[in-house]
């Protein structure tokens, strides 16, 4: 969208974003505490100003391409008013969305959530995604951050390894003697499997790895969209699957397949690049708790 120099009203900017975070202009006026008239009269003037539809009036709405562009500029600006606005006088906390994949927060999380409860200025939200799907959440404006897994970094932001994270072929012991009894590929082919969601590629990567790159699970196939469910399936005799080596130290009766079958997923702290403070912050204890859980080991 390419747009002469526009001033646009702040307002105008805050009622898009709750529009969207909300779903509706219904509930975007109870948030902003008018009506739903008034909301649907600013988001026209906002694309009025910039000669563009910003939202498809769906239920949820949705914005498009044009609206996706404001409202990630919107969202900065919120934070950077946010921030202004604390530093003046306000004692609203700053609110700020961090997209993380669910390993990260079912294993080394922890530590950053202590750091960030001694923060009474800030209201954070964590959008669980996954590592491979998170820029799309930064790229849109959804988050201000993202754990991921993407090693090129998306314009308009910064990019800092946090290290790596290595996901190891693993099963029940009595599962492994009776499916993968001398851990050959064929073996592993033909035993059941457990995958987080079907975007998880680890167990596939697994197979082509092991079984050559047109090999295909031929038992079933079993999906657990949750970190923590997903290993206690696995636990529970489901089937094989790729879990992470903290996940894996904590887990009582689960065995390695083979020391070679595993998988490093490298893991980069990604943010808006804007001079905010408090995402400087929430990147500084990212990167601790990352090097302290020995995730920097294998980077």
């Amino acid at each position: 969208m390419r747009v002469p120099y526009v001033n646009l009203d702040v307002e105008h900017l805050e009622t898009l974003l709750a529009v969207v975070d909300a779903g509706s202009f219904d509930d975007a006026s109870i948030d902003l505490g008018v009506t739903a008239s008034a909301v649907s009269q600013r988001i026209k003037a906002l694309e009025n100003r910039l000669g563009a539809i910003l939202l498809v009036r769906s239920r949820p709405v949705v914005p498009t391409d044009q609206g996706t562009r404001v409202l990630r500029y919107a969202r900065q600006m919120s934070l950077l008013s946010a921030e202004f606005s604390a530093e003046v006088a306000s004692e609203q906390p700053i609110a700020v969305a961090v997209g993380v994949n669910a390993d990260s927060l079912s294993t080394w999380f922890a530590p950053v959530f202590a750091e960030l409860a001694k923060y009474e200025d800030l209201s954070c939200e964590f959008v669980r995604t996954d590592e491979n799907r998170g820029l799309e959440l930064l790229r849109t404006g959804r988050v201000s951050a993202v754990v991921t897994n993407a090693v090129d970094t998306i314009q308009g932001c910064t990019s800092h390894k946090l290290g790596t994270m290595r996901y190891r072929a693993a099963a029940k012991s009595a599962f492994a003697q009776r499916y993968v009894p001398t851990g050959t590929a064929a073996e592993l082919v033909h035993a059941p499997m457990v995958v987080y969601d079907r975007e998880d590629p680890l167990q596939y990567d697994m197979l082509k790895q092991v079984a050559g790159a047109e090999a295909r699970p031929a038992a079933q196939v079993h999906h657990v969209p949750d970190s923590m469910q997903f290993v206690a399936a696995i636990e529970a005799g489901m089937g094989w699957g790729m879990v992470p080596e903290p996940q894996l130290l904590k887990a009582s009766d689960l065995r390695v397949l083979d020391e070679q079958w595993f998988i490093d997923v490298p893991l980069y702290f990604q943010r808006w690049s804007v001079d905010s403070k408090i995402l400087g912050r929430i990147g500084d204890i990212l990167v601790t708790a990352a090097r302290d859980h020995g995730l920097h080991l294998l980077a």
